[in-house]
């Protein structure tokens, strides 16, 4: 795909759906370099629409781990260029609370650092996440080694409506 940037996407993305909060965890291998902006990633995006709004953790070849996202259907994306670091195997994870998205790297899996953060107001409880790849080159293939991929849904805990029942003793 030719990228996942401007007002409209176009990448792979295998994914799922999750219902509330969670995160999806993976460890990025390799990636080749057909462009400093090819580029893995985990994505929490609204619809498979592709100008839908998402927050992305990414891993580009030349750029290293940057957080990017698009706030408004169709609008314009946003985020940074990079902290121009890819020492691999290296971690992501993207993680969904509510209307909020934030993206983290680590090196290890244990010690993770914020990249960015993102407020989608309105975001419906159902969203897609999963994995998001570009070459940045339309017609040009470029290609990722991922393991350890998780996704952990946040599942609220079961209340008991059961009436709390009061024993009865004699008088």
């Amino acid at each position: 795909g030719a990228d996942i940037w401007g007002t409209a996407d176009e990448f792979q993305f295998p994914h799922r759906t999750l219902t509330g909060d969670g995160n999806l965890v993976a460890r990025v291998n390799t990636i080749t370099n057909p462009n400093v902006w090819s580029k893995i990633g985990l994505m929490v995006r609204e619809s498979l629409a592709a100008g839908s709004r998402h927050g992305t953790m990414f891993l580009a070849a030349g750029r290293g781990a940057s957080f990017q996202y698009r706030t408004n259907n169709g609008g314009s994306s946003a985020g940074d260029n990079g902290d121009n670091v890819l020492t691999l195997p290296r971690w992501i994870r993207v993680e969904r609370a509510g209307n909020v998205v934030r993206g983290y790297f680590s090196t290890n899996g244990v010690n993770w650092t914020q990249r960015g953060t993102v407020t989608l107001t309105g975001l419906p409880s159902t969203v897609y996440v999963g994995l998001a790849m570009t070459s940045h080159l339309d017609g040009t293939l470029a290609t990722a080694t991922l393991d350890s991929v998780s996704l952990n849904p946040v599942t609220p805990p079961e209340v008991d409506t059961t009436p709390p029942t009061v024993p009865c003793r004699p008088l």
